[in-house]
């Protein structure tokens, strides 16, 4: 089978990566792959050091902010040269499956799907909040009988009424098991506490600075880390985190490549993530490194973490609730941290392993594309017996 994935981002976010680390497992399920990117970046680039061909096509750079009327006008002028390059890598990759990776090219992928009737799987990392994205995307699934994947259940309830029974499914992402270079202790003898990600306001880093500050009255040896950079907006947020932060132990480290050395600084995770924010992978890879995760009850975050038993959720996704959360972890036996840390990584090792994820992405894939192969044969059986009523007749 050859699949022809299509992404809207050009530089790595947790839903690209989460397809990187995909492609190895269809190269290795006997099918080929090719990627369709807005344009070249450290993406493209990772994508052809594996080996896999990349291809462009027209999609415009937008804030991960709601859209206004401009960015509409922008994105209409732009679908039908997306539909044009889309059926032009159809047709030159032979292409069975259409993959879509993220909501703006879903559109021109399903008119694609439609005219070259070929199935179409769509990926909803995130959760669609604005009523017209909804609709658009919910039409396009629908016309295509398309096949959705969604990482959590929050983020498919939108677009559930548009997909037939039986052709979503949830699938919450997989993660390898960090490398491991040794926990760095507090030389003070506080805890480290850091948030790890994208810095962008979905991610929450400025709530993580005012809990901090809250904080620093009870426990001044705890040290604190942003790790990260901003990778989808420019570096306006990150100023204003940093302005929030002058006067208390906060480091800034940057974005870290290896999540085993961004764990090996922490002995405490905290994501304040919005609504907007799904499932994020930090957390399914701090339960595979066995850190501790003081989180906002926001988004598909309650789908992962269960208080008390797998981490801690704040009361509310406020600073207040946030710090009073952390504080009381600070105070617990760091015995029963440690537990609370074991029970993740366990849950982690049954059901969030890349393993399982690639398996159950696969499957979803096949049964995407037999169920098209079903689909056409029935079609061609209807015209062959129609055409045998007309041709007695």
């Amino acid at each position: 089978m050859n699949i022809l994935f299509l992404d809207q981002f050009r530089t790595m976010g947790g839903g690209q990566r989460s397809l990187l680390e995909l492609l190895p497992a269809v190269r290795a399920r006997g099918w080929k792959a090719s990627v369709v990117l807005p344009g070249d970046g450290s993406y493209s680039e990772r994508l052809r050091s594996g080996g896999f061909p990349v291809e462009c096509v027209r999609c415009g750079d937008y804030t991960p902010a709601r859209k206004g009327l401009a960015d509409c006008v922008r994105y209409g002028r732009e679908i039908v040269p997306m539909l044009r390059g889309i059926l032009e890598l159809t047709t030159r990759h032979r292409t069975d499956l259409l993959y879509v990776n993220g909501p703006r090219l879903l559109p021109a992928a399903a008119l694609t799907a439609l005219l070259r009737s070929i199935p179409l799987v769509f990926h909803a990392h995130h959760r669609l909040v604005q009523p017209a994205a909804v609709r658009v995307a919910g039409e396009a699934l629908r016309s295509s009988h398309a096949s959705l994947i969604a990482c959590c259940r929050f983020a498919a309830e939108p677009l559930l009424p548009y997909v037939a029974c039986g052709r979503w499914r949830v699938l919450y992402n997989g993660v390898s098991e960090p490398a491991w270079l040794g926990r760095r202790r507090n030389p003070g003898g506080g805890w480290n506490i850091g948030v790890i990600g994208r810095v962008e306001p979905e991610k929450g880093q400025l709530r993580f600075v005012d809990a901090a500050r809250t904080l620093m009255a009870e426990f001044s040896a705890s040290r604190f880390s942003v790790i990260g950079a901003p990778l989808f907006s420019g570096p306006r947020y990150l100023e204003e985190v940093k302005a929030a932060s002058l006067g208390l132990p906060i480091e800034f480290l940057g974005w870290q490549e290896d999540i085993g050395t961004a764990f090996s600084r922490l002995d405490l995770l905290v994501v304040p993530s919005s609504d907007s924010d799904s499932t994020p992978r930090v957390v399914l890879e701090a339960f595979a490194a066995g850190i501790p995760v003081v989180a906002f009850p926001s988004g598909g975050i309650p789908e992962l973490v269960q208080d008390g038993e797998t981490g801690f959720l704040a009361a509310a996704p406020s600073a207040a609730a946030l710090a009073a959360r952390i504080r009381s972890v600070l105070r617990m036996d760091r015995r029963a941290a440690t537990a609370v840390a074991d029970r993740a990584r366990a849950e982690w090792s049954q059901r969030y392993t890349l393993e399982r994820y690639q398996a159950e992405v696969i499957d979803a894939i096949e049964q995407s594309f037999l169920g098209m192969s079903v689909r056409n044969s029935s079609a061609a059986t209807v015209a062959r017996a129609a055409d045998a009523m007309s041709t007695e007749g």
